[in-house]
This record gives C-alpha cells, sequence and structure tokens, in this order.
C-alpha cells in the first residue's frame, strides 16, 4: 500500500471514531455526515493503492464503482452505500426542511464500519 493511501485510510479511522462520538453525544446528523467522509476517504484509499488519482466527490464514486463495483472487485453494495452515504450528507449539511434523525444515521454508521473493513480487506490489511 502507498504512503498516500494509508494516510488516507488513517483519515477514514478518525472520520469513523468522531462520527461515533457525534451519534453518542445524540448529534445525528451530523455523525451521518461524518461517516460519508470516512467511507469517501477509504474509496480514495483504495484508488490511491492503485495509482488512481481523483478528487471530486463525484469522480472518486465514479472511478470506485468503474475500477472494483463493475468488474467485481468489490461487491457493487459497497458502491451503493457510498453513493447513498453522500446522498445523506448532502441532507445532513444543506437541506433545511429534512433532518437525519437516529435511525438512519446509525444505519449509515453501521454501513460505514461495514464499508472500511470491505476496503481493509481489498487492501489486504
Amino acid at each position: 500500500m502507498t504512503d498516500e493511501a494509508k494516510k488516507y485510510m488513517e483519515k477514514a479511522e478518525h472520520a469513523l471514531k468522531v462520527a461515533e462520538e457525534l451519534m453518542r453525544d445524540g448529534y445525528a446528523p451530523d455523525a451521518a455526515s461524518k461517516i460519508y467522509y470516512a467511507m469517501f476517504y477509504a474509496a480514495q484509499a483504495l484508488l490511491k493503492s492503485e495509482g488512481i488519482d481523483v478528487v471530486k466527490h463525484s469522480a472518486v464514486e465514479s472511478a470506485f464503482g468503474y475500477y472494483f463495483a463493475k468488474p467485481g472487485r468489490i461487491d457493487p453494495k459497497y458502491h451503493k452505500m457510498l453513493i447513498n452515504a453522500r446522498e445523506v450528507r448532502e441532507i445532513a449539511d444543506y437541506d433545511i426542511e429534512e433532518e437525519i434523525v437516529e435511525p438512519v444515521a446509525s444505519l449509515k454508521i453501521e454501513e460505514g464500519k461495514a464499508f472500511l473493513s470491505e476496503i481493509k480487506r481489498a487492501l489486504g490489511l
């Protein structure tokens, strides 16, 4: 694994920890937002480990799907989780009409843990 990929995984683990702390403290929307970043950083780690350099959120999602989900290197459900987590984050961060509630945030955190585990497996960690 490249040094850059390792740093992205460290950021992913940190974001997961922060999301769990936010959830424990009753900040479900913030937790849902932060778990997306854990998944985003983990996806970046996997892409960087293969020399794939993308930065924009949509580009990371697209490349993750193209290089890993579509050819079956990662179960496509993880690609869907990443996309859905971004949609939830956008609601949590920007929508003034809809709020992310505890059950949704808890589900996203569980999905985030599974996502990070799968990325670690793919990275051989």
